[in-house]
Parts: structure tokens; sequence; C-alpha cells
């Protein structure tokens, strides 16, 4: 695989050689620059290019790097630092490289901003608060008429922008080592059933109140399970009060996103929010139970494989599904009892209790 890094330059500055020159014909490029779970998604188109004979180039920030730096459909990787380009100026961005190649395929905000809305916000770029425009026409319509507009798979958005068959595998790519490193750390594990257990994902929402409730159940009642929790360095503070469990096996903030990819085959049961551990596991046998808070089973998990999407309770009376993008509790709705977000309080932990048990052979 071939990687490009785009110089850092003024975008007006730009020339082809910049990012490679131009490439012959059936060359595609196609851009991203989401989190871990966009970048899954993406992958899922990659072989269908390939499959129309098209040499594929991907255009990411160092993240996407990460996740795609192992993917056999990928020829080239153009890769920039993140906020190297301010928002505004994007599209002229774009249209600096899309000469280069025979077909662009632009998937940014093809999922966040038209069927994830985005209100206003305030980011920092270049060290400076920038307040950046999302839809608020959009953003603050009825429940109803955002759910009209917004309750489209996002599978089908992607693969229908980049103009290939409704043919869906999104997946992770390990490499021989992260492999051999899963199968040598599941032979470490003597229970006869592990379940890999995501806490957080990148926003309030995608926080479960209750995992404790559950796998203090689960483990009462069950000797034959240990669960993995894995996250980020904050989500240690989740794992907080299971160092003395044997059969919990804390790795927030110590395995890498490709060490917990890696390892997902080797899961029985794989739980938690929408985030990018579960998007890796929907393509695979294993069972995964999917914890639904700003996305509705249609947008998500719709083409998932032997997938339980658990919904909250009497959604009927609040925001579920809002899809919306969330930075803060300033548009979540928050629960009273337990802080977290009302979609993730309001998936009764009962269920996600039975559909663990039931699916443990």
């Amino acid at each position: 695989m071939k990687k490009i890094v785009v110089p850092e330059k003024d975008v007006n500055d730009f020339v082809p050689q910049d990012f490679g020159g131009k490439r012959g014909a059936k060359t595609a490029c196609v851009v991203r620059y989401g989190g871990f779970g966009d970048m899954i998604q993406v992958a899922s188109i990659l072989p269908l290019l390939k499959d129309q004979g098209y040499r594929v180039c991907v255009n990411v920030t160092e993240r996407g790097e990460d996740i795609c730096k192992s993917d056999p459909n990928i020829d080239e990787l153009l890769v920039q630092r993140t906020d190297q380009i301010s928002i505004d100026m994007l599209t002229e961005y774009w249209e600096k490289m899309s000469p280069c190649f025979d077909k662009f395929i632009q998937l940014s905000e093809s999922i966040e901003g038209s069927l994830l809305l985005v209100g206003d916000r305030t980011e920092k770029l270049y060290g400076v608060n920038t307040r950046v425009p999302g839809s608020p026409k959009f953003y603050n319509l009825t429940k109803e008429e955002v759910h009209d507009l917004c309750d489209v798979n996002y599978m089908e958005r992607i693969h229908d922008i980049a103009d290939v068959p409704h043919v869906f595998n999104p997946r992770f790519f390990p490499t021989k080592e992260e492999r051999d490193w899963a199968k040598k750390t599941r032979r470490k594990i003597k229970s006869k059933h592990v379940i890999l257990w995501a806490l957080s994902g990148s926003s309030v929402h995608k926080v479960y109140p209750w995992t404790d409730t559950v796998m203090s159940k689960v483990l009462s009642l069950r000797n034959d399970i240990s669960f993995i929790t894995i996250g980020d360095e904050l989500c240690k503070l989740l794992e907080s009060g299971w160092e003395k469990e044997k059969r919990v096996i804390t790795k927030s903030g110590e395995w890498s996103i490709r060490n917990t990819l890696s390892f997902l085959p080797h899961c029985s049961i794989i739980v938690g929010p929408e985030t990018g551990v579960l998007n890796a596991a929907s393509s695979l046998n294993n069972h995964k139970i999917v914890l639904l808070s700003h996305s509705s089973k249609e947008n998500l998990s719709k083409h998932w494989k032997n997938t339980t999407s658990l919904e909250p309770d009497h959604y009927d009376n609040f925001c579920f599904p809002c899809h919306k993008m969330h930075y803060g509790f300033d548009t979540c709705n928050r629960d009273s009892e337990t802080g977290g977000a009302m979609c993730a309080a309001k998936i009764n932990p009962n269920d996600v209790y039975n559909r663990i048990v039931k699916n443990l052979i």
C-alpha cells in the first residue's frame, strides 16, 4: 500500500503533485475523515470498487489511517493531519484534489450532517474557538419530522453515494501479528465464554448506565463467563469496582483500537452502544447486542449479522430515536435517576441480561 502525506500549505496553493499527481483511468478516491466506526463502514464499499476495476485511494486523517493501513482493498492512502484543512475550506480543497482521480467519492457528512443532524456548536480549530454552523432548519424540526427525514440505513446511503451494489461487508483487517496476539490472549482466558463489553462511544448518549447491574447478574448466575471491558482512558472510571473480580478483565486505556478489533472473532458475545467496535463486529457470526441511542435499527443494524438491537422502553414518550449528533447534555435529554442519557437509561437491564443468556451456547 502506497502512502502519500498531504503537505501543510494554504488550500489555494495546492497542485496535483501534492496529492500524488493525476492518476490514469479507473482510479477512485474515497474521502472520509470520521471516527473508527465511519472507517469500518467505508471498508464495505472498497472491494466492490475493486470488482469494478478501480485502483482505490482513500483520503483520511491519522485516525482513519490507523484503521485502514492493513486493508487489502486499498492501493493508496492519502493522509492529512486532523483539522489540517479548516471546515470552511474543505470544498475548495476537494476541488483541488478531485481532478487527480477518475472517480471521486466524497463521504464526509454522508451520515453526520445529513442522517445524523448537527446543531450549531463550538470547536477548537488551530487553537481558536470557532463557531461551526449546523443545520438548525432541520435540527429543530419535530421528532416525527426528523424521523421521516433521517430514518435511512447508513450502509445503504454510503453504497448509493459510491454507486456500488448493496452487498454489505464492513470489516476490519488485522495483521498476522495481531491475529496471533488475539489467539494467544484468548487462550489465557480459561472461561468457556468471553463477553466483550464496549463501555462508551464518542458522546454522552453512548454510555449505558446499567452495565454494572447486568454484569453482576450474569456473573452471579453463571460461572463459565468472563467479561472484557474496553474503552478509552476515561472509561477506566467506568471499570472502577471490578478490580478484584478475576472474571472481569479491564482493558480500557490499555488495548488499542486495533487490539480490540483483532480480538472480536474470539468473543461469544459483543455488547455495547453505537461504536466503531460494534460496527466492526457487524459482519461477524458471533452474537452482538447493540444498545441503540440516537440511531434507529433501520439506520444502524438493519443489515448486521446475528444481532439483537435493543431500544429504550416507552420511547414514544421522549426523543428516541433523535437522529442527532450531541456534544453534551445541552442538547441530549438526561435521566434524573442515573445521570445518563435518557435513551440509554431506558434500555431495560433485564432485557440485556436475557439476551446475553439466551445467546450463550
